[in-house]
């Protein structure tokens, strides 16, 4: 784990090494008693899980004048993903994750306390608490790994980065037609696109991309919709239509838990 961050930049001291290796100990032990995640080996786990995570940080940011934000939100953290190895390697930022499933975010919360660590955890849905001022346009960087195809992804995350600020959608696929059909609600949202940034792994097959959006201004107050919405009718131009958009989801988004 030490090379292959070491190799992305990112320079992991030993007692940051250890309490990783205890995440990835916890989240074995976890998934052996409740549906945590699909990955299961110690090699994959190190590589796509926790190196993965901190893909946004070895890359400056992801650009965010290459010093850690003040906040991130991790936005369906799934088990923690990446929020527990942001806290670990950075404590100086304040990560809040939030997961709809209420296994998943106990999981988060559970693990946070055993190594210490300052997580704060939301167990509802983010069509609800984006709403409110305590998440709505808070943060300075907004990341999401593995939770929606982009039109849907954008109307989770841009009411709660600040205008600004950025929000990062990790993905493993091409990007082209994802991007292609989400510009219309990136733009519509208050976000603005920038360069897709990619990355690899060594020993994990392919090409990874941050495709990062920075926040340009306020997104209007109707959004997010009600629960539900933004996946069942993704915001798109005049005229487009998402065929199966969940489907999509599921093919070209980051499906890496």
């Amino acid at each position: 784990m030490h090379d292959a961050a070491a190799s992305l930049g990112l320079d992991l001291s030993p007692p940051q090494l250890e309490k990783l290796d205890s995440l990835r100990r916890l989240l074995q032990e976890g998934a052996v008693r409740t549906n945590l995640t699909s990955i299961l080996e110690t090699s994959e786990i190190e590589l796509k899980h926790i190196v993965d995570s901190l893909a946004v940080a070895m890359h400056g940011w992801s650009p965010l004048s290459g010093a850690p934000p003040r906040n991130v939100l991790d936005l369906g953290s799934g088990a923690g993903f990446p929020a527990l190895p942001l806290a670990i390697v950075f404590p100086e930022v304040r990560v809040t994750a939030i997961e709809r499933s209420w296994k998943k975010a106990e999981f988060i919360s559970l693990t946070a306390m055993q190594l210490g660590l300052e997580v704060v955890v939301v167990a509802k849905q983010v069509e609800t608490e984006a709403r409110l001022p305590v998440l709505r346009e808070r943060f300075d960087l907004v990341l999401a790994r593995a939770v929606a195809y982009l039109p849907t992804l954008a109307e989770y995350c841009l009411p709660c980065t600040r205008v600004g600020g950025r929000f990062v959608a990790m993905k493993s696929e091409s990007l082209q037609e994802e991007i292609d059909d989400g510009l219309y609600a990136i733009e519509r949202l208050g976000g603005r696109l920038l360069e897709p940034i990619p990355y690899e792994i060594p020993g994990v097959a392919g090409t990874r991309w941050l495709l990062v959006v920075e926040k340009a201004a306020p997104t209007p107050e109707e959004f997010p919709r009600e629960p539900g919405e933004p996946s069942r009718r993704p915001l798109t131009g005049p005229g487009v239509k998402i065929a199966k958009p969940e489907r999509k989801r599921r093919r070209l988004s980051n499906s890496l838990d």
